[in-house]
């Protein structure tokens, strides 16, 4: 297990800098055996030195690229591939172990409410570069419509634990449902705060 400060959803790709001994050590395990790994959002403490407390639901991924960087440190390119419920954590051996269950479910293009929900994500990135917080090259709005239903619940600029109570809800039905709820309200509180933003810059 890889826990992290950070939700990833299946099929979303996630790069790695590793330079702690105990995960250089899970790393190359994995390329002896061929296997794959977990992640999970931390809920208290840290991502280096241990001793943090983990969320339950994550997702297992898989090492598409890996490479040696300057220092000791290790490059990974990795990818998500389902979610995972952690029955329970293992002593560490040098590293965070546990026993998963694989929630056997995918996310399609076709998904509840794909449409305002697209509308959605197209309105809060408009207002975040109106604001200056992205830049314009960082999302390419035309494929929003080849999304499946978790690379919209990444891409989503929403919170950590917002997301993770997208990742861990059983239904496409319930996750579109909350995802637009979710962007829905935060396209709203950026619209407040973009006005409020251009009435103190007059």
């Amino acid at each position: 297990m890889f826990p992290l400060g950070t939700v990833l959803f299946p099929g979303v790709h996630l790069p790695l800098r590793i330079f702690e001994q105990r995960y250089l050590q899970l790393f190359s395990d994995i390329s002896e055996t061929n296997q794959d790994f977990g992640t999970c959002l931390i809920e208290k403490g840290h991502e280096v030195g241990g001793n943090d407390s983990r969320f339950s639901y994550g997702t297992l991924c898989k090492v598409v690229d890996s490479e040696e960087l300057a220092l000791g440190q290790l490059g990974i390119q990795s990818i998500g591939i389902k979610r995972v419920i952690i029955k329970k954590w293992l002593p560490d051996n040098p590293y965070p172990m546990a026993n998963l269950e694989i929630l056997d479910d995918s996310e399609d293009t076709d998904f509840p409410y794909k449409q305002k929900i697209i509308e959605e994500l197209e309105r809060c990135y408009v207002l975040l570069v109106q604001m200056g917080a992205v830049q314009p090259e960082s999302m390419n709005i035309k494929i929003l419509g080849q999304l499946d239903l978790f690379s919209a619940c990444s891409l989503a600029p929403l919170g950590q634990l917002d997301k993770y109570n997208l990742l861990k809800l059983d239904t496409s039905e319930d996750r579109s449902n909350s995802l637009l709820s979710l962007i829905t309200s935060e396209r709203e509180t950026l619209a407040a705060m973009s006005r409020l933003q251009q009435e103190e810059s007059k």
